[in-house]
């Protein structure tokens, strides 16, 4: 009975099913990994590796490595061979080798062949691996970031330069126009931080909490409220970025800034918003502020300061891209560059600094990357030195978060001011149709005939005729973006021809 079981077909082709389930790594390409609740991952997709201008040796480097070389091992496997190895079966079923000489022998710690052919979908999680029922002891793998070297040599790749970045074809570090502004402005002192208002004690506790906090979430959830106190300014904590335009070219992580600061979206005009929804609305949940122009990211004592560096980098660029959307439709395709409009900052519990940047755009001759964003470190403090240097560090981060306030009111009230005039526009036949003004980019790369493009970082605008012009209109400087309904555009508006 035994004997017919082990040589019916069905057997043979349930053993063979699952000796080729057995031998075939698992990788991105063949076994998709499968969506769990909770803990899901994305993947850095192959094209980000790529593209880049330079490989960094980071850890998410080699386990890329690791998924490619198992993969070519998996296509390198020698033909299987169809025919029944009896004499296989028969010394199975005897007992099989004599293994008693390896009895008592320990566990390997690590098992090269294992590691070298783990599926990547086990990246970036938190796993425990046992090591020996004799020994109990266990490992525990350390939790990897995205935002690792790899990643902002993608964002310089883009174009998007963190502060400090020496440009080898430049003599100097790109300033923004109004860094003196910006250095005024952080440096004017706060009656609400005024020593008989925020005592020596005051400064005690918050040192106690930043101390004690072992995790970012505790550090932006009892330590960051005291740097931030109470205002009258909309936010939001932890909101992926999910509603945007794709900075770069799609294979990086989403934004998910610590905190962000924007506006209520029902002081925009309506029909604004719908049309540079995917550059300022970063959720598609209407009642959330948007603009964000200001930004927190916060680390706990065991976490590295470049990563909350790369991310406030990140997010400047996502901010200042949205403040130019925004600027264009309000002065008839004109935008500030080389003016910085957006805040960024971060926190480290374990060294108490507190780091201010701006970020600003500039106009680049590169045809595929033709706008620039630059990342520039305004000041820093050390928080728990002292009560005044804790003074002196929040006073300056909630003056930038009034002044970044004040950037979107501005480029807001401009906006609502024109957008009467923009709502629509004349036809061939004399009849009126929606309009809308849209700031298309890429820094990946212009695509002028396509809108539908992933390409969606190079500026370049063409700003419509609009029935009845406000006084004084400001001719188009910068092409910024493509009208969407370009069939409604009057003959006088399609003659037009943008400055560059």
């Amino acid at each position: 009975m035994l004997m017919a079981l082990a040589t019916s077909p069905a057997h043979h082709n349930r053993k063979r099913k699952r000796l080729r389930s057995d031998s075939v790594p698992q990788t991105d390409c063949h076994c998709p990994p499968q969506s769990s609740a909770g803990n899901q991952r994305q993947r850095t997709p192959p094209s980000f590796w790529d593209n880049l201008s330079r490989q960094w040796l980071t850890t998410r480097t080699l386990r890329e490595w690791n998924r490619r070389t198992a993969l070519a091992a998996a296509l390198d496997l020698p033909p299987r061979i169809d025919h029944h190895d009896w004499g296989l079966e028969r010394f199975a079923r005897q007992g099989g080798p004599d293994l008693s000489h390896v009895r008592g022998y320990p566990n390997p710690t690590k098992s090269p062949a294992s590691s070298h052919t783990m599926p990547s979908n086990q990246s970036g999680s938190r796993k425990r691996i046992k090591t020996g029922e004799a020994s109990g002891t266990t490992t525990t793998t350390k939790k990897t970031s995205p935002y690792d070297r790899a990643f902002e040599q993608h964002l310089i790749d883009h174009r998007i330069y963190p502060s400090r970045y020496r440009h080898t074809d430049r003599e100097s570090v790109q300033e923004p126009d109004n860094v003196e502004e910006l250095r005024t402005m952080l440096a004017r002192s706060r009656a609400s931080l005024s020593p008989s208002r925020f005592t020596d004690r005051k400064w005690e506790e918050f040192e106690q909490a930043s101390e004690q906090a072992a995790s970012e979430n505790s550090v932006m959830s009892k330590a960051f409220p005291i740097i931030a106190g109470t205002a009258d300014n909309s936010s939001q904590e932890n909101l992926v970025f999910g509603n945007l335009k794709e900075l770069t070219d799609g294979s990086i992580t989403q934004a998910k800034p610590d905190v962000y600061y924007g506006s209520p979206p029902e002081q925009l005009n309506e029909h604004v918003r719908q049309s540079l929804s995917e550059y300022i609305e970063p959720t598609t949940l209407k009642t959330l502020p948007i603009l964000p122009n200001c930004f927190a990211e916060g680390k706990g004592p065991t976490a590295d300061t470049s990563v909350g560096r790369r991310q406030a980098c990140y997010d400047g660029a996502i901010g200042e891209r949205g403040i130019l959307q925004l600027e264009a439709y309000a002065n008839g395709g004109k935008a500030q560059y080389g003016t910085a409009h957006t805040i960024a900052s971060t926190y480290h519990s374990d060294t108490g600094d507190l780091t201010i940047y701006s970020t600003h755009a500039t106009q680049s001759s590169d045809p595929q990357h033709p706008i620039e964003y630059h990342m520039r470190k305004l000041n820093g403090w050390k928080l728990t030195g002292n009560a005044d240097h804790f003074r002196q560090g929040v006073g300056a981060l909630r003056n930038a978060r009034d002044w970044a306030k004040k950037k979107r009111d501005d480029v807001i009230a401009a906006a609502n001011r024109v957008a009467p005039y923009l709502n629509t526009t004349d036809t061939e036949d004399g009849s009126s149709s929606p309009s809308l003004v849209s700031i298309r980019s890429s820094n990946e790369g212009a695509q002028p005939e396509s809108e539908t493009s992933s390409d969606e970082l190079a500026l370049d605008l063409t700003h419509k005729s609009p029935t009845k012009a406000p006084s004084n209109p400001s001719p188009p400087a910068a092409s910024l973006g493509r009208h969407p309904n370009r069939a409604s555009q009057s003959k006088a508006s399609r003659g037009r021809k943008p400055a560059t």
